[in-house]
């Protein structure tokens, strides 16, 4: 099967930069044509690929993407069609607003290039000065705002010692992949001179090496199929050397792959500049089953060495090259160093059986949620996971520990899917059983943290091993080291606020600078992350009046405290407004963190002797005059307010307040177990 994996389109011919290394020429780059594919040629185009199958992934690039009026358009019609749609970008328009709107039409990611750690390297290659530090500001536009994105990485003979350090920097920023290119000399890179063949096999060694010490970033060698072969030599049961290994490697250019040009030519890749056909002449599908160079592509008979060589299916060269230097699209890739040694040809990796796998609905469920072009490898990957173990069924908790082990925290979403059908959640007998052991009035906050966690994860169920999670998250206490600099910073920032205001804040601070000490994959909180939380995460944001006018009801002991955290956690979230209903979330996630807390203490009921426990258990309560005073005031001003008509207290809404009354209203007999 021919599957499209991977539709690139670009929508212009038109930039704003001048990049040395551009397969376009220069003139088309500053002026475009005056034929460029209208919205509605797009559209239709968009609407054909997926009539046939939404598992393709649509690159919509150019030239430069951004300048498109109708961009956001375009990405809404693909992703309301259920394809998934990403953005391939210099990066210098990624306002803020424009990442909004983009994220806001469903875009599923973006590509971003960066092509030197050195500003000016980067500016001159670019032809632009002030291009770098503008990319990294689209960078940090996407971060905060939750649109994933990735690196682009072209390697030039100027740039090809940076490589390390480029790994180091995506991981740094935030990126879910570093996609590494390697040079054909056409177009606008026709004035650049190529790495060597040896500096080329170098580099392909080393993104080998890279992948192996960094599995949590995916790195990947683009238009290099010497990479499968490299992988093979290295470890022979690599998963690149799979049949379905195009994610790691090899040449997919009219096999799975192929570009749409600014005036509606079919190519098989941008350095293949032979049309195959145009979509405002025939149907896009009908050149794709049937371009005479995509079957060649598909059944190729390769000349020279490639021909001789045992890893020709594995790799099979790159056919772009060759025609570059005016051969046959099959002869010798001029690019290769290696020299057949004339043993059999190496046939893929074939997946081993796995006997019967079932999958529970839940699984099944989330695995749909998988872009369409992933889906087969996350379900083979999951299936001989489960086989490894002994197990026999792949559960939705198999699939989240795979996420965790191949992406930690750094996990892409796919930010507005097709709205499916709202699925009823069932609670198992287990999970019922701990929901009704949560003290009353905290048992709807759970109930809805642990309803909205399994919508979103497109689960059927709520179980045991979901609560046990979600109780768990964000433990308090620090997992690394921290410098006396950046212990420093902390207490500075925290020194002016209120005791109260600290409590709310200081473990979220802890937790954010240490996710950003763990993005440079570092060892030890620096000054430069516990700077990064506080110059960009407690930025303010804007509140709804309605969301304001809870905080305002609140205790004026408590009301600075919540304020902070609320505005603390929005911009955790890229929120840049608070609603009524983001406060609600806000305090069912505290309600969370307080179930774990009175268990923790061997609690049943929330009553006030749930204070002298703590201070048994928790030191730094111990004779601790701020928190005396603080449980005094909460105190006084609960069993003050018992019996009282009105709105409730602030961010407590009435039925939760009415609970909490029913609650206290009870015996204050001691309940610790432990």
């Amino acid at each position: 099967m021919n599957d499209l994996f991977l539709l690139a389109i670009n929508l212009t011919r038109r930039c704003n930069l001048n990049c040395s290394h551009c397969y376009l020429d220069a003139e088309t780059l500053q002026h475009g044509t005056e034929d460029e594919l209208t919205t509605q040629e797009v559209k239709q185009l968009l609407d054909e690929v997926a009539g046939r199958s939404t598992d393709t992934m649509v690159v919509l690039t150019g030239g430069e993407p951004l300048i498109r009026k109708d961009l956001e358009q375009l990405v809404q019609h693909g992703t309301q069609r259920g394809l998934s749609i990403v953005i391939g970008t210099n990066g210098v328009l990624l306002t803020e607003k424009r990442v909004l709107s983009l994220k806001a039409a469903g875009a599923m990611g973006a590509g971003i290039s960066v092509d030197s750690l050195d500003p000016t390297i980067h500016d001159q290659f670019r032809g632009c000065s002030g291009s770098w530090e503008k990319t990294l500001a689209g960078m940090d536009a996407c971060r905060k705002h939750e649109l994933p994105f990735q690196v682009h990485f072209s390697i030039t003979k100027g740039n090809a010692a940076e490589l390390e350090g480029m790994i180091d920097f995506t991981l740094s920023v935030g990126a879910h992949l570093l996609n590494i290119f390697f040079l054909i000399c056409t177009g606008r890179g026709e004035k650049m001179s190529d790495i060597t063949p040896e500096q080329y096999e170098i580099a392909l060694t080393r993104i080998i090496e890279a992948q192996q010490k960094h599995p949590e970033l995916m790195i990947r060698a683009r238009c290099a199929p010497h990479y499968k072969r490299i992988a093979y030599q290295n470890d022979p049961n690599s998963s690149v050397t799979r049949a379905e290994g195009y994610e790691g490697g090899g040449c997919i250019a009219g096999t799975h792959y192929c570009r749409i040009t600014p005036e509606g030519a079919v190519t098989a890749c941008p350095y293949i500049p032979d049309e195959e056909g145009s979509i405002r002449q025939q149907p896009f599908l009908e050149i794709w089953d049937h371009a005479p160079t995509f079957e060649q592509l598909r059944n190729p008979t390769l000349g020279g060495k490639c021909g001789q060589c045992e890893y020709q299916i594995l790799c099979g060269g790159c056919r772009a090259r060759p025609k570059a230097l005016g051969d046959d699209l099959m002869d010798t890739d001029p690019w290769c160093s290696y020299h057949p040694q004339g043993n059999a040809v190496i046939q893929p990796l074939a997946d081993t059986p796995q006997g019967e796998i079932h999958w529970t609905p839940e699984a099944q469920q989330r695995l749909t949620r998988v872009p369409g072009f992933l889906r087969k490898m996350v379900k083979k990957r999951a299936e001989k996971h489960v086989a490894e173990q002994k197990q026999t069924t792949v559960t939705s908790e198999v699939l989240t520990e795979l996420s965790s082990k191949r992406f930690g925290s750094n996990m892409p979403k796919r930010p507005h899917s097709p709205p499916a059908k709202e699925i009823h959640l069932v609670w198992t007998t287990e999970a019922q059983q701990r929901l009704e052991d949560t003290p009353h009035f905290l048992r709807e906050g759970v109930r809805a943290v642990a309803e909205d966690v399994a919508h979103t994860e497109g689960r059927l169920e709520v179980n045991i091993q979901l609560l046990d999670r979600l109780e768990n998250e964000d433990e308090s206490g620090r997992k690394l080291n921290w410098s006396t600099e950046a212990e420093q910073l902390l207490e500075a920032f925290l020194a002016e606020r209120q005791p109260q205001v600290v409590l709310f804040v200081k473990p979220t601070l802890e937790s954010a600078a240490e996710r950003e000490a763990k993005r440079r994959s570092a060892i030890t909180v620096e000054a430069v992350d516990m700077q990064s939380i506080i110059d960009t995460q407690l930025a303010g944001v804007e509140w709804d009046a309605d969301a304001l006018q809870r905080v305002e009801g609140s205790p004026e002991f408590n009301r600075a405290g919540i304020k902070k955290a609320a505005e603390f956690n929005a911009r955790r979230e890229g929120l840049a407004r608070i609603t009524s209903e983001d406060l609600t979330r806000f305090r069912n996630r505290a309600m969370m963190k307080a179930v774990r807390r009175l268990r923790g203490f061997g609690m049943d009921e929330l009553n006030f002797d749930a204070y002298e426990v703590a201070k048994q258990k928790v030191p730094r309560l111990k004779d601790n005059p701020q928190a005396e005073k603080r449980f005094s005031e909460i105190r006084s001003h609960v069993e003050q307010h018992q019996g009282e008509e009105g709105e409730g207290l602030g961010v407590l809404d009435r039925e939760l307040l009415d609970q909490m009354r029913a609650e206290l209203k009870k015996p204050h007999t001691n309940r610790n177990k432990s």
